[in-house]
């Protein structure tokens, strides 16, 4: 779990750094409101398609798509959180004396984004028997013809009879 957790911490600094840089070359490095929580949310509809299970992996696409969904709407929740709380805390280690780290797109998004990748990812981890399919699992038949007569009820007596007139 906790691998898990990490690789979705990584795909979300990806695709959220990626956002950011995009931004940066836009020229909008520290967006306004509605930039911000506009490229929030398609951060988290990216984040919904790629983390967790996949939209290309097998009976993938509707828990992608909801994913997807709730993620945007998520990123933007998360886009105020971390505006409003880390504003003011400034990136001037980092050599942008103006910047903040829940102002400037590149840190916002990506902080964004990898919280919400790391919970889709550590949510998603696989159960013990998820690598077995229904082929691979043993079948268990109950015989109704194993019983007594006195045993079954009138359907189970019904259905096996029916069952024997079709053989």
């Amino acid at each position: 779990m906790i691998f898990r957790l990490l690789f979705g911490l990584l795909k979300g600094l990806l695709v959220g750094g990626l956002l950011g840089f995009l931004l940066l070359k836009v020229g909008l490095a520290s967006p306004g409101p509605l930039v911000a929580y506009l490229s929030a949310a398609v951060a988290g509809v990216v984040v919904g398609l790629i983390a967790g299970k996949p939209i290309w992996s097998e009976g993938g696409k509707i828990e992608a798509g909801l994913k997807a969904g709730f993620g945007a709407l998520l990123a933007a929740g998360l886009m105020w959180v971390t505006r409003s709380l880390l504003g003011n805390v400034g990136l001037g280690w980092a050599g942008l004396p103006s910047a903040t780290l829940g102002g400037y797109a590149i840190s916002s998004l990506g902080l964004v984004a990898a919280v919400l990748a790391g919970f889709y990812d550590a949510d998603n981890t696989p159960s013990a028997d998820a690598g077995s399919s229904e082929k691979d699992q043993p079948k268990l038949r109950v015989a109704a013809a194993t019983k007594s007569p006195a045993d079954l009820d009138t359907e189970e007596v019904e259905e096996a009879e029916q069952r024997k007139a079709r053989k």
